[in-house]
C-alpha cells in the first residue's frame, strides 16, 4: 500500500476583503465534520484572523508563542496561526489528509506557496465597486485559467456573466454561510461539487 498523499489547498483573494478566511474555515470544517478528514489550517497571510479566532475560542494568547506548542484544536480542525514553510512541513510529516493555507490577498500573498498547492482557489468580489480592481488583475487571472478555481461570494450574476464573456473565466458562487462551524446541506453539496470538479 502506498504512502498517504496530503492534499494542500491554497486560498487567495484577488484583492482584500474577498472572504478568504471565512471560506478557508468553512471548507476546513466541511472536510473535518462531513468528510471525516484530518484537517489543518495554516494562517499564511498577514491578517492574524486565525490567531484571533484561537484566542477567542480557547483563551490562549498565541502572540510570541510560535507554533512549538503545537496546533490549536477547535472542534475537529487544527489551527496554526502565523505559519510558513516550517509549519507546512510539520503538518505533512504528521499525516494530515488536508492542509488549507489561508494566504490572504494577492497583493501580500506568498505566490510560490500558492502555486505549489494541490488545489488552488482564487476568491474575488464581483460587486460593481470592486470590479475595477479585480479586472486590473486580468492578466494574472488569465495565467491561472484552467488551473485555478475562481469563486465569489459577493456580486451578482451580471458581473459573473460579463467576466465569463470577456475573459473566459467562470466564477463559481459560494453559498451564503454565516457560521463557519455549521455546515448546512447546501454548503456540503457545494464543497462536494468542488471536490468533484463541479461548481
Amino acid at each position: 500500500m502506498g504512502e498517504k498523499k496530503t492534499v494542500t489547498i491554497g486560498v487567495m483573494g484577488a484583492g482584500p476583503g474577498c472572504g478568504v478566511t471565512h471560506f478557508t474555515l468553512l471548507y476546513a470544517n466541511h472536510l473535518a465534520a462531513i468528510e471525516r478528514r484530518r484537517t489543518a489550517v495554516l494562517e499564511w497571510g498577514r491578517s492574524h484572523a486565525i490567531g484571533k479566532l484561537c484566542r477567542v475560542c480557547t483563551g490562549r494568547d498565541l502572540e510570541g508563542e510560535g507554533t512549538d506548542s503545537g496546533p490549536v484544536q477547535i472542534l475537529e480542525v487544527d489551527y496554526l496561526p502565523h505559519s510558513g514553510a516550517r509549519e507546512l512541513a510539520w503538518c505533512q510529516k504528521e499525516g494530515y489528509d488536508h492542509i488549507l493555507l489561508d494566504l490572504g490577498s494577492r497583493q501580500t500573498a506568498d505566490q510560490t506557496a500558492f502555486l505549489q498547492c494541490t488545489e488552488k482557489y482564487v476568491l474575488g468580489a464581483l460587486n460593481e465597486w470592486e470590479l475595477e480592481e479585480l479586472l486590473s488583475w486580468k492578466d494574472w487571472m488569465l495565467s491561472g485559467k484552467g488551473h485555478w478555481t475562481f469563486l465569489a461570494v459577493f456580486g451578482g450574476g451580471e458581473a459573473r456573466r460579463e467576466i465569463k464573456r470577456r475573459f473566459g473565466i467562470s466564477f463559481g458562487q459560494i453559498p451564503y454561510a454565516p457560521d463557519v462551524f455549521t455546515i448546512e446541506r447546501g454548503t456540503a453539496v457545494f464543497f462536494k461539487g468542488l471536490q468533484n470538479g463541479k461548481r
